[in-house]
């Protein structure tokens, strides 16, 4: 029998448990459509593309998965994150390409759960409404474009704000299971990745500023003489040499900066600020800074003032920590525009819009000095309009798109953002005048909190699209399975053997999807890390190695190195349309070159100098050497090379340098552009070594500004050695 209610009863609830799933469902769905989004964009990401972070996060992952400790290219490594520990059994999985699939949803799982401790710490402040915009907005800045990334983000900022729940809870409850909660998750932080450091250190500084402006403390404060005043400020002048001090002796880069680019510290840390305020939609930094100023006549709750504590000591740590980072890597790589570091202040931001959707009313001074904060750096941030994709700074992306799409210039940009800034004043304040009057206010917030969204949503988009662009891109150089050296050698050690490696991400995408390659070695020292590498010496004339490792079977060689043994397989990459062919050869250990090239670029160009060295096997003769000399490719400015080609017996010396011992043979040529020639030297016995010296070289944007090459350049070169005299050829 169905019991119908009165309208006045009161209907009890059969189930809390279904009354609490009905309540979470709008927060639930907004989890599950986020992570479809981005399940979807990450299926569209085929390969890893942000090296080498992501292949070091792969190899450390992979040899957890494999021996319980973390190495690179077999050599132990230090502990990095527990991102790789948690996503080692994945590994475990045969098939690569399903294994990396599940990395990428994982990922976008646990960095989109980000949603439900920011949902938690906004709950604590604000009604369900603005609580739900706090929770979906942190699950849909920008930077969620990392998800699918090999890289600690995905991790590292769901779980920062986790631990600035937790530190807000126990600020406010003070209870011990709270403050064993924020004390344990502050202390684990640095594990997840090394910036969380910081957390421990907001948790202090928030309890300091807590404790600092309560009741006890002011009441004791107001008895202060102006010399307790004067002794206050010397003190902390000299706890923060002592800070420094410290630091400084612990921290290469902190030394660096601040002992030397303080300018450069504020200037490349206020652009990350920019890159954030860009990528947020200008709104909540400037609504959001505003909102932690306490309104006239507000009475502050505990959870309140604890949270005001927990940003102001966020904003002030990951703002600085930025600052530094961004002046140090100036010095060491390049200047950068490093928003990556500071995304961990989004949802303190966010939170704090949350706020002041909840209540918006401003401090009209604090309004002032956040929307000046707010337009000085985003009109004077770099835009870096000219890449499809900054992975340093995501915040930026929606301008990118703007400038594929809408050609929008660095004026034209500016200009949007002067608009951004406009229209966010005007929300805020026709929120707080219909705050005054009682009307309007959810219709205000509303349209503030959905521009919000789509703003964040659209940068994430525009970021994501760009990265796979990057990513499909890769996989077009490989007109082959990714995995080609894996099924080949059925997983037995193979060593890359390369040289000139100045592009290397065509051997960091082969390496990542071939787990049978174990070592990266070059002849020129030019292989890259992340993990070890070797410069091997050859010191016998029949091209042995002096360095070797004994369970190596297979050994892929690039262009112009050609090892004893017998090839298997090739495998090609294309890199920006020139081919690298790559070969594989099942070698007789131990590892001996046959024959090898110096000073040679993957497209054929050749610098200053280049040799090709024949190392000696048994049986060998005396033979001919084709070497053609070629700038067909180069129609611009004529810059005449002189070319001495130098043919003649090897000697390794002392030193195990190749050289030219006795010279038997030489010719001389002046080459122009459009021209080639070819040239034909009798040859010793191997082992033998031909020299090419050409002089002066020329670069080609040096002389047409549209060309990005900025190589020095001689000629397209080519050797060919045979043991009789090639039908048709003269002597050069």
């Amino acid at each position: 029998m169905i019991r119908l209610n009165r309208p006045d009863e009161r209907v009890e609830s059969t189930s809390p448990l279904l009354d609490r799933l009905y309540s979470a469902l709008p927060l639930l769905l907004a989890f599950v459509w986020l992570s479809i989004l981005y399940g979807w964009e990450s299926w569209d990401h085929g390969t890893p593309w942000l090296f080498g972070d992501e292949l070091q996060l792969a190899q450390l992952s992979r040899s957890i998965a494999e021996t319980g400790s973390p190495a690179l290219r077999g050599a132990p490594h230090g502990f990095q994150s527990l991102y790789a520990y948690i996503l080692a059994p994945i590994w475990w999985i045969d098939d690569l390409h399903h294994a990396y699939a599940t990395v990428k949803y994982v990922g976008v799982l646990v960095m989109t759960a980000s949603i439900f401790p920011a949902y938690a710490l906004a709950r604590m402040l604000v009604g369900k409404p603005a609580a739900l915009f706090a929770g979906a907005a942190t699950a849909s800045i920008p930077a969620l474009v990392y998800s699918p990334m090999l890289i600690p983000e995905p991790l590292a900022y769901p779980y920062a704000v986790l631990c600035l729940w937790l530190i807000v809870k126990a600020l406010v409850e003070r209870s011990r299971g709270w403050i064993a909660g924020a004390v344990v998750a502050s202390a684990v932080a640095p594990a997840v990745r090394g910036e969380l450091a910081l957390i421990p250190v907001i948790f202090g500084l928030a309890a300091f500023f807590l404790f600092w402006g309560s009741e006890p403390m002011r009441r004791w404060r107001a008895g202060w003489s102006r010399g307790d005043w004067v002794g206050l400020v010397v003190l902390g002048l000299g706890a923060l040499v002592v800070f420094n001090t410290l630091i400084g002796h612990r921290s290469v880069s902190w030394d660096i900066a601040t002992g030397h680019y303080k300018q450069r510290m504020f200037e490349y840390g206020l652009w990350a600020a920019g890159a954030l305020t860009i990528g947020l939609g200008v709104l909540p930094v400037v609504a959001g800074l505003a909102a932690l100023v306490r309104p006239p006549g507000e009475r502050g709750s505990p959870a309140l003032r604890a949270f005001v504590c927990v940003s102001a000591a966020s904003i002030l740590c990951f703002g600085l920590y930025t600052a530094v980072k961004a002046s140090y890597i100036s010095t060491v790589f390049s200047t950068r525009v490093v928003e990556r570091n500071l995304i961990y202040v989004a949802p303190v931001l966010l939170i704090a819009t949350a706020l002041w959707l909840d209540r918006p009313r401003l401090r009209p001074g604090a309004l002032l000095g956040a929307a000046l904060f707010a337009y000085y750096v985003v009109v004077s941030t770099p835009y870096q309009l000219e890449f499809r994709f900054y992975s340093d700074a995501p915040g930026l992306a929606i301008l990118q798109m703007a400038n594929r799409n809408l050609a929008f210039t660095p004026e034209t940009a500016k200009w949007a953002l002067r608009g951004a800034l406009l229209v966010s004043l005007v929300l805020i304040a026709l929120g707080g005048a219909f705050a005054r009057r009682r009307l309007g206010t959810p219709a205000v917030g509303g349209v503030a909190a959905g521009l919000v969204l789509a703003w964040l949503l659209a940068g994430q988009i525009s970021a994501s699209t760009a990265s796979n662009v990057f990513s499909d891109q890769f996989l077009r150089g490989f007109p082959q399975q990714t995995d080609w050296v894996d099924r080949a050698t059925k997983g037995a050690p193979a060593l890359y053997l390369g040289q000139n490696l100045k592009d290397p991400n065509g051997l960091w995408s082969l390496e990542f999807w071939n787990r049978s390659i174990r070592y990266v070695w070059s002849l020129d020292g030019t292989a890259p890390g992340p993990g070890p590498t070797e410069t091997p010496n050859v010191d016998r004339t029949d091209g042995h190695l002096q360095q070797q490792r004994g369970e190596l079977e297979y050994v892929v060689a690039e262009p112009g190195i050609d090892v004893v043994g017998k090839e298997v397989a090739t495998g090609a990459y294309l890199a920006a349309g020139n081919p690298t062919l790559w070969r594989l050869i099942k070698i007789d250990y131990p590892v001996r070159l046959r024959n090898a090239q110096a000073g040679i670029y993957s497209d054929g160009w050749m610098g200053e100098d280049a040799s090709y060295t024949e190392y000696r096997s048994p049986g060998d003769g005396a033979g001919w050497i084709s070497v053609s000399v070629s700038r067909e490719a180069w129609g611009g400015t004529d810059v005449p090379g002189k070319v001495t080609i130098r043919v003649g017996k090897l000697d390794l010396g002392a030193k195990l340098e190749p050289r030219i011992s006795q010279v038997t043979g030489v010719r001389r040529w002046t080459v122009h552009s459009h021209l080639s020639r070819q040239f034909v030297l009798r040859t010793p016995p191997p082992p033998f070594r031909v020299e090419i010296n050409i002089t002066p070289t020329f670069v080609p944007q040096e002389l047409d500004p549209s060309l990005g090459d900025r190589r020095p350049l001689g000629a397209i070169v080519g050797f060919s050695f045979s043991r009789t005299r090639p039908a048709g050829a003269g002597t050069g």
